[in-house]
């Protein structure tokens, strides 16, 4: 059965139908969450507490085996206390996938840095939307069906030649950067090499700079073996035209990835679609890249970047690897550390679990 939630921005009941309806077509069950279609305004889909119910509500029912987002926004950050102990120790005794992009990637983040197998892939909201392609790999995912990673077919380019191999950290920029320093950061909490994989929409060029450089600086970036980096979609200048004539989003990604030294490569299939966005945007919903592939956080991966051909290949099957469970770096699976140390950081001085006691 699949969960749908709704832990950020108010979503269009006719969008969520329209993804639902591709699930009824691979027999799945859908349990729609009791607030999914509420509102905020023109805001949120219910308030904090009401987001936070569903989710716990998927969490802790057995029959959900999927947790699936039905869109994204500007305000998961109110629910992430719904991630207490005991939702956590319950996601690592009965896994299940959670999947959801964009704001989305905030819960995926935390579920990282907890060693929680996530996809970062199409919200349920505008999963119709994208091509039959993305919609089979996802399922083959979901299904326990062989898949070996993104091949040189996919939209490659190859800029910064080299190999990386680590697991895989897949989020939009933005929302990695508002992860950092919390008891949900994934490079902060973890252990061993990971390949970022990193999309972005709607900022300005010198604010793409500027969350490069906080990324590349983070305390534990050395744990950064290859950048992946996907669509970057609506990238303007509003604050320095001149600058930004002069620069492109893509060359100051370059820039920042060359001097930090791994390899980088750009895959156009991932991230936010440009058919909302700009001129012509009917025309490009026709015949422009509709192609999304569903990332497997935590899953390790082997990242080639040469000038021709592009790959990476999943070096451990994400069926196999349950959905709440990651191998440690010896090749065994983790007893599930409820990572104490994460839990502590809320309430230092009472010793107390502190996130209990804040849901």
């Amino acid at each position: 059965m699949v969960g749908v939630i709704a832990p950020s921005d108010a979503v269009e009941e006719k969008d969520v139908l329209r993804g639902i309806a591709v699930l009824d077509e691979w027999g799945l069950k859908v349990k729609v969450g009791r607030h999914v279609y509420a509102r905020i305004g023109d805001f949120s889909a219910g308030t904090a507490e009401e987001r936070m119910e569903d989710i716990r509500e998927m969490v802790f029912n057995d029959e959900v085996k999927v947790v699936w987002a039905a869109g994204g926004g500007y305000a998961a950050t109110e629910i992430l206390p719904a991630l207490s102990r005991e939702v956590i120790a319950k996601i690592k005794a009965s896994p299940k996938w959670f999947i959801g992009y964009s704001d989305v990637c905030l819960i995926l983040n935390a579920l990282t840095s907890f060693r929680i197998v996530s996809l970062m892939g199409p919200n349920l909201g505008g999963f119709a939307e994208w091509d039959r392609k993305s919609q089979e790999y996802l399922r083959e995912i979901l299904f326990g069906e062989e898949v070996a990673g993104v091949g040189p077919e996919a939209g490659w380019k190859g800029e910064l030649p080299g190999e990386a191999r680590g697991r895989i950290v897949a989020s939009n920029l933005e929302t990695l950067i508002l992860s950092f320093g919390t008891r949900f950061d994934p490079l902060l909490y973890g252990h061993g090499s990971v390949i970022l994989f990193l999309e972005e929409l709607e900022t300005d060029k010198s604010q793409l700079q500027r969350h490069l450089d906080v990324v590349l600086g983070h305390r534990r970036a050395r744990r950064i073996s290859g950048v992946v980096m996907g669509r970057l979609t609506d990238i303007r200048e509003v604050s320095y035209p001149e600058w930004g004539r002069k620069v492109t989003p893509e060359g100051l990604v370059i820039d920042r990835v060359k001097r930090f030294g791994v390899p980088l490569a750009f895959l156009a299939d991932f991230g936010h679609s440009d058919w909302n966005y700009g001129w012509w945007q009917s025309l490009k919903y026709y015949l422009g890249n509709r192609r999304f592939y569903s990332l497997p956080n935590g899953v390790d991966a082997k990242l080639t970047v040469t000038s021709k051909n592009c790959s990476v290949e999943f070096l451990e099957t994400p069926h196999f690897i349950k959905a709440g469970e990651v191998k440690s770096e010896d090749g065994s699976v983790s007893e599930g550390s409820l990572g104490g140390e994460q839990f502590r950081e809320l309430n230092p001085k009472s010793g107390d679990s502190g996130q209990e006691g804040s849901s």
